[in-house]
């Protein structure tokens, strides 16, 4: 009864102080006026490009129009030049990474009228490295370029979605070389060299194996959506139709996130309009089974969404503990009360209503990408919304503060051995047992990029019994008893308390490792008595115990899934020491 409960008192609230909305359109008072034609629109990132703390906004530039930089100065915009070559045509995307792991963000540009654009950013002072790099300078169709570390080597790697209609120019797929460079590795992944007609690649462990997987979503019901599972030897395999997800359907975009907080992240797929001559015949989600597998249950969850629509994020707009979820719509229509976007509040039995009002009432824009930052830090996710002409972007600022009062926790990642973003990283949260889950990434939604810093709603709780992260470089930072209503920053290997391998004298030896069916564990100054060694997955679950009693055993590793582990030596039951395992 929560949400009913909840919904009882934001209508008392609305009555007793009058307001007529909860989401404020407020993209004129605080200076941020922009529009485009871009056919198929654009995306738009809410990402903090100057790293003082605040969410800036950056948008795509028409038919030769400079990209458009807006800074965040305490909540309001002010419009900043950078010295970049203006390029000629209309663009699909623009993105924020560091490549290079030096601290600043690098800016990627796709274009599918153009050559893309790489700019290297040092104190903001661009240069344009696309040629330097060994990015094709020549023109690719591409829709967006997604960033991820797909090999674990603490840099991040670069798929380009090619949306070439003739199917002549493939996707491709990046490794970064750590030195400035990208190789093309289509061959060498497995990738292929073959046109998918593709809107957006998004990395994300589906698995939770520690490696990035790929999900391409496809267009035009010519070629199906395609899920590459990462193999973890720089290979991968197209595992759709085991995995149930190679859908035939007009896919625009996805939104990321475990909405029924299981510890596996689900998938948001938008698409046209309503279809029944095809299997997904509407809007998906993609509920992550946990075993390779995921169930497609949007109609019975409530969020199928009948209309065309292209960006969709998952969003916690009131701060209740439970991810809700917001769908930018193409149509501009009013019919029966239900306008171009839709917001979706999540119910106490996981399923989702759909809300006529909170402020939206009146948005009959055509609908792109969006995405979510706090322009305001006042601790509630705000939305950026890039409409097509003739409507100018949106941002909507929400105003749940003013009507519960719910409490939040806001993390802020760097990495060391990993990619300096942290993407590909996972956020675990535990309030009195209770779990939620966030997963970092570049691009959500369509085309879009989301604030890097990762909100949670807590409720009326005061604080978090634990913030822990699980970085692709397998080290897990974990801090105890954490104060809501704030935004930490953890940096790899520096929090309070860290699960690495013990400092002691005493030593395990695992062979082989990388290992597939079994692996050598030798113990040195062995003692006989009360020993075990237990193995944890990448998200701390126990998942075997041996005892052990002498100083060299075999052990099995034929059930456990592809991925990370842990292996952990205990005598007495205390811990002596923790070895990482890669199963393979």
């Amino acid at each position: 009864m929560k949400h009913y409960y909840t919904a009882f008192l934001l209508c008392y609230f609305l009555c007793l102080y009058g307001y007529g909305q909860v989401f404020e359109e407020v993209s004129e008072s605080v200076n941020f006026s922009f529009s485009n034609a871009v056919q198929f629109g654009t995306g738009v990132p809410f990402c903090d490009f100057d790293k003082d703390g605040w969410d800036d906004i950056t948008v795509s530039g028409d038919d030769g129009e400079p990209i458009g930089f807006f800074r965040n100065v305490n909540g309001v915009f002010e419009k900043v030049t950078f010295e970049l070559e203006q390029l000629p045509m209309s663009l699909k995307q623009a993105v924020w990474i560091d490549f290079d792991n030096d601290g600043d963000k690098d800016l990627f540009v796709a274009s599918e009228e153009y050559k893309n654009r790489l700019y290297r950013n040092d104190n903001f002072i661009f240069t344009d490295i696309t040629v330097a790099a060994g990015i094709p300078d020549v023109l690719l169709h591409t829709n967006s370029g997604s960033w991820g570390d797909y090999d674990n080597d603490g840099d991040l790697d670069l798929f380009l979605s090619n949306r070439d209609l003739n199917q002549l120019i493939p996707n491709m797929l990046f490794r970064n070389n750590g030195d400035g460079t990208f190789e093309n590795v289509n061959e060498l992944s497995a990738i292929g060299n073959v046109s998918k007609i593709t809107f957006q690649a998004t990395f994300f462990d589906y698995n939770n194996d520690g490696w990035l997987d790929i999900y391409l979503i496809n267009d035009r019901k010519v070629t199906t959506n395609i899920l590459y599972h990462n193999n973890g030897d720089g290979t991968f395999t197209d595992i759709s139709e085991e995995a149930e997800v190679g859908y035939v359907m007009d896919a625009m975009s996805v939104g990321l996130d475990d909405y029924d907080a299981d510890g596996f992240i689900d998938v948001y797929i938008t698409n046209t309009a309503y279809d029944q001559d095809f299997p997904v015949p509407a809007n998906a989600l993609m509920k992550n089974n946990g075993d390779g597998t995921f169930s497609e249950i949007a109609i019975s969850s409530g969020v199928s969404f009948d209309r065309t629509s292209w960006g969709a994020n998952f969003i916690d707009m009131d701060n209740d503990g439970r991810l809700d979820l917001y769908v930018s719509g193409f149509d501009d229509t009013n019919d029966n009360g239900e306008v171009s976007a839709a917001f979706y509040y999540q119910n106490e039995d996981i399923s989702f209503t759909r809300v006529l009002s909170n402020g939206f009432e009146t948005d009959l824009a055509h609908s792109y990408g969006n995405a979510t930052g706090d322009f305001d830090h006042d601790g509630y996710l705000d939305i950026v919304v890039a409409n097509r002409d003739p409507y100018t972007f949106d941002l909507w600022n929400n105003r749940y503060y003013q009507l519960l009062f719910n409490k939040w926790l806001k993390v802020s990642l760097e990495g060391v051995e990993s990619n300096r973003d942290g993407y590909g990283s996972r956020i675990e949260i535990s309030i009195n047992g209770e779990k939620q889950y966030r997963v970092t990434t570049n691009v959500e939604s369509y085309l879009s990029q989301n604030s890097d810093v990762e909100s949670f709603g807590v409720g009326n709780v005061a604080i978090i019994d634990y913030v822990k992260v699980t970085w692709l470089s397998g080290h897990i930072d974990l801090i105890e008893d954490v104060s809501a209503n704030q935004t930490i920053t953890i940096i790899e290997g520096q929090s309070p308390l860290t699960v690495e391998d013990v400092q002691t004298d005493f030593d395990i030896q695992l062979y082989p490792n990388p290992t597939k069916d079994i692996i050598t564990v030798k113990i040195s100054e062995f003692i006989a008595g009360n020993s075990e060694i237990k193995i944890y997955n990448m998200l701390g679950q126990l998942v075997a115990t041996h005892l052990i009693q002498q100083d060299e055993m075999v052990v099995s590793t034929s059930d456990l899934y592809r991925g990370t582990y842990f292996i952990s030596f205990y005598k007495e039951n205390e811990l002596v020491i923790t070895k990482k395992i890669i199963k393979i």
